[in-house]
């Protein structure tokens, strides 16, 4: 698990959105045409839509000849003239929110057939485009030969959009069913965000923070006691990453009563939390990155991470530094940006290598002395989130990428 692990790199730029695909009747024609696409053209022309997009002016002008969509006014001069209503304002603005809203680089979301979970996907291009070809699904008749499902996808208005991962709809936290139970067919996601990628990325950073998430799996009542020792263990972890990175020996029980004091003292630089103890659940933590080297930060917070949620055994981080072998962290795409620069390593990192030395000594004393950290993950079922994401990163837009992995010395 630990090599080949992937630390999604977030940029403020990137905005997430839910596109409704008629509850998810055409989700499986947004993946085999690899788009996402909307009515509201149709709606506005009633009729024979352009081959280029029209401009904003002319769709004002089309829905203002619809009575569904305008209704006669007052104006201040005494006399009657037709304006939108709310429903052609909500036409007019659902068009514009996807034609100039949703750029290359954004994540969709869209909500599968059948209600058989949540489909996501990155736009690949920010200029959308008319297609007046319909999307059908290949299918195999009875008889063995090919041929179409009945529904075909007839929306014109269009954007190119690469889909990955599919995931369970029990999977997302409340909040997230909440936002995604709308009317609109474009809603913005950003406020969640964080939660997001929770669900397709064990860990991800801003520059600014690590983000990890545990899933609680178990379907039986959560156990409190349990329950509070993970949040006594996640609150270690920032503490556990310090020592890691002094490449020292930590007592976890004199970290506990540290960081007890700094709670006390009002200091900032600590984990938070945020929770859904449900059963199955989720837990949510941020661990502030302030000083030191931001990789080998990162790379001790992760480690720190995994070793205090039972997550990672001592052996597996042995072997990033058996045989001469030395751990890499190393951006997946270099995009040459002052971003991305940030997350550079050298090819051959010795503070990586002491890190995980240092990680590997403190796992061996966890497995002999404290066994409360198996029993947590236990009694919850603890896990991280595995969801092959390959498809999100392999193209020039696509989500960047921190991989843990190792290389030889002496290569």
């Amino acid at each position: 698990m630990l090599q080949n692990l992937k630390i999604a790199l977030l940029t403020q730029e990137q905005n997430v959105w839910f596109i409704r695909a008629e509850k998810g009747k055409y989700a499986k024609h947004f993946r085999a045409g690899g788009v996402i696409a909307i009515e509201h053209l149709e709606r506005a022309y009633g009729g024979i839509i352009p081959n280029e997009l029209p401009t904003e002016e002319f769709i004002r002008a089309q829905l203002l000849t619809n009575e569904k969509y305008s209704e006669f006014r007052d104006n201040t001069n005494g006399k009657e003239s037709r304006k939108l209503n709310r429903s052609g304002f909500n036409v007019l603005n659902q068009i514009r929110r996807f034609a100039n809203d949703i750029k290359c680089g954004d994540l969709i979301v869209t909500r599968n057939e059948k209600d058989d979970g949540y489909s996501f996907g990155i736009c690949s291009e920010t200029t959308p485009y008319i297609d007046q070809a319909p999307i059908r699904i290949p299918t195999i008749k009875k008889d063995g030969t090919p041929g179409f499902e009945r529904s075909s996808l007839s929306y014109k208005l269009r954007k190119h959009v690469v889909w990955g991962p599919s995931i369970s709809r029990s999977e997302l936290p409340g909040a997230v069913r909440k936002a995604t139970s709308g009317q609109q067919t474009v809603t913005s996601l950003n406020n969640h965000k964080e939660k997001i990628f929770h669900l397709i990325y064990p860990f991800f950073t801003d520059g600014e923070s690590l983000f990890f998430s545990n899933k609680i799996k178990t379907s039986h009542r959560v156990n409190a006691l349990a329950v509070g020792k993970l949040f006594q263990n996640v609150a270690l972890i920032k503490s556990l990453s310090e020592t890691l990175l002094g490449e020292e020996f930590s007592d976890l029980s004199q970290l506990a009563r540290l960081i007890e004091s700094a709670i006390l003292l009002g200091k900032s630089d600590i984990v938070t939390c945020q929770a859904e103890f449900m059963s199955p659940g989720d837990m949510w933590c941020r661990i502030p990155l302030i000083g030191d080297s931001l990789t080998n930060q990162i790379f001790a917070c992760v480690l720190a991470c995994l070793l205090l949620t039972g997550q990672v055994k001592a052996e597996e981080i042995a072997s990033l530094t058996n045989n001469e072998a030395i751990p890499t962290l190393t951006v997946k795409k270099d995009t040459g940006d002052i971003f991305n620069d940030r997350y550079k390593t050298p090819v051959v990192s010795q503070k990586l290598k002491s890190i995980a030395k240092a990680a590997g000594s403190q796992a061996e004393v966890i497995e002999s002395q404290d066994h409360s950290i198996t029993e947590v993950k236990k009694s919850l079922n603890l896990s991280i989130t595995k969801v092959d994401t390959e498809k999100l990163e392999g193209f020039e837009f696509g989500i960047n990428v921190l991989e843990i992995g190792k290389s030889h010395e002496n290569r």
